[in-house]
């Protein structure tokens, strides 16, 4: 893996504007509304919930941030910079693995912003339960880096944007991260298990909730991960094999 390009993709994410305004300033505004909204309340499972608020989008936040990743691979290939990689030492895993490992890289400061949002609102965890939490989530991103990828590998530059953009909006309403399941009719919750986001938010909950089902949601999250990881090979041969 070359460090140095991913040093390079890292930075050109983070500075782009898109970057500061969509992935961290609308879950954090999100956050910011409906943490005041539904703050008083207790969850079913008894977390208050601003702090099942603050997970649940800082869970969006992120699998939004590692999901939007694959807009640049799309550009990048229309561009033909794959076509331009065959003439350095770098080969076709080296350059999956870094567009990976940047989008887990983009997905930490999400969290980071997130829960420095939450410490300002009064959520309360001990030090352990925030490592635990932020730790949780962070890992259960990767499912949405390598679709992310997927998706990148299959669109065009001037498309996949606006595809990423319209699949986070059921992802986060109908997983049941913008607004708490247990206000939402039953149909709703029955559905929110069909998306990986719902698992995620219940990977970054179980420490503080002890609900049991950890194993579950892990079989569930690695599942959405090795299936569109198997399909981004594939695609990426394909690619390859083209140029």
């Amino acid at each position: 893996m070359n460090t140095t390009y991913l040093s390079l993709e890292i930075k050109r994410i983070v500075r782009s504007p898109q970057f500061t305004v969509f992935t961290i300033g609308m879950p954090l505004a999100m956050f910011l509304l409906f943490g005041s909204i539904f703050g008083k309340l207790v969850a079913p499972n008894g977390l208050a919930s601003n702090v099942q608020t603050m997970i649940s989008l800082a869970a969006y936040g992120a699998s939004g941030g590692a999901l939007f990743t694959g807009t640049r691979v799309a550009q990048e290939r229309t561009d033909g910079w794959q076509r331009q990689l065959r003439l350095t030492p770098m080969r076709g895993p080296g350059y999956l693995v870094v567009k990976v490992l940047s989008a887990m890289a983009v997905a930490l400061p999400v969290l980071v912003v997130l829960f420095a949002a939450g410490l300002a609102m009064g959520v309360e965890m001990t030090a352990a339960q925030w490592g635990l939490v932020l730790v949780s989530l962070w890992l259960g991103v990767l499912p949405f880096a390598v679709l992310g990828l997927a998706i990148g590998l299959f669109g065009k530059g001037d498309t996949v944007g606006a595809v990423t953009g319209a699949l986070m909006m059921p992802l986060g309403m109908l997983g049941g991260l913008w607004i708490p399941l247990y206000v939402l009719p039953d149909w709703m919750a029955t559905l929110a298990h069909f998306f990986p986001t719902y698992w995620l938010g219940r990977v970054g909950l179980e420490p503080l909730a002890h609900a049991g089902g950890m194993g579950l949601a892990v079989v569930v999250l690695a599942g959405w991960l090795v299936v569109p990881a198997l399909i981004v090979v594939r695609r990426f041969r394909l690619d390859t094999a083209r140029l």
